[in-house]
């Protein structure tokens, strides 16, 4: 609990890592360079915000919830917003491999996030090794957030609601899939009472999350109508 906690709060390595994470990425999406991205996703500390969520809500524990929703927050807008720069000040090929890739959506992608969200619950309980699924999850979410910014810097609209789409469904998947891990392994508050409050959270949120979801899915499939 305490590491992950502390991961999960705001620091100033935090912010220049998710910057530098973003700068990369836009840079390799821009050139249709996988390489690249792939470093982007190395760099990306988007790993601890999403399990310390998923912790939070397993546990009822409000001020952990509040402090990896600010950092996680944080980190996507940060994103979001290098990738908006980028797509004002370069130009930008929608029909290039790696941006295509990210407004192309299908469930398979929503399979990767809860993939991401089970290994990234085990990373933090059983310690598998954490650099390589922050890998995993920062796959699912920091390229669909900066292709979405590329787009939206570049006023192609259409395709930039299909990035941000998955970016969504992505973050809701891993969240989801968190906080259904550590409820299989059995992770619940010490006391009694606080393990009754830790249910009553636990299913309101896993019911807010399921709704959204579906909320998206919903919205993906009007999207593909669309194209």
């Amino acid at each position: 609990y305490q590491s992950t906690a502390e991961s999960a709060s705001i620091s100033p390595v935090y912010v220049v890592l998710v910057l530098l994470a973003s700068i990369v990425a836009a840079i390799g999406l821009l050139y249709d360079n996988v390489a690249v991205i792939i470093g982007s996703m190395v760099i990306a500390p988007l790993l601890s915000p999403n399990m310390a969520l998923s912790l939070a809500t397993t546990l009822a524990d409000a001020k952990l919830a509040r402090e990896s929703l600010y950092s996680g927050v944080l980190g996507y807008l940060l994103a979001l917003a290098v990738g908006i720069l980028f797509g004002v000040l370069f130009s930008v090929d929608p029909a290039s491999v790696e941006i295509a890739s990210r407004v192309d959506i299908n469930l398979m992608y929503v399979l990767l996030a809860f993939s991401a969200g089970v290994a990234g619950s085990l990373s933090v309980t059983k310690g598998v090794a954490q650099a390589l699924v922050g890998v995993m999850v920062a796959v699912a979410v920091l390229p669909p957030v900066v292709a979405g910014g590329l787009l939206l810097g570049s006023q192609l609209w259409t395709d930039a609601a299909g990035a941000l789409l998955l970016f969504g469904v992505n973050v809701v998947c891993i969240n989801l899939a968190g906080v259904t891990t550590f409820l299989a392994q059995g992770i619940n508050p010490r006391s009694w009472w606080e393990q009754k409050k830790a249910r009553r959270t636990t299913l309101t949120a896993l019911l807010i999350w399921l709704a959204v979801l579906a909320v998206l899915i919903i919205m993906i499939v009007f999207y593909e109508q669309i194209l």
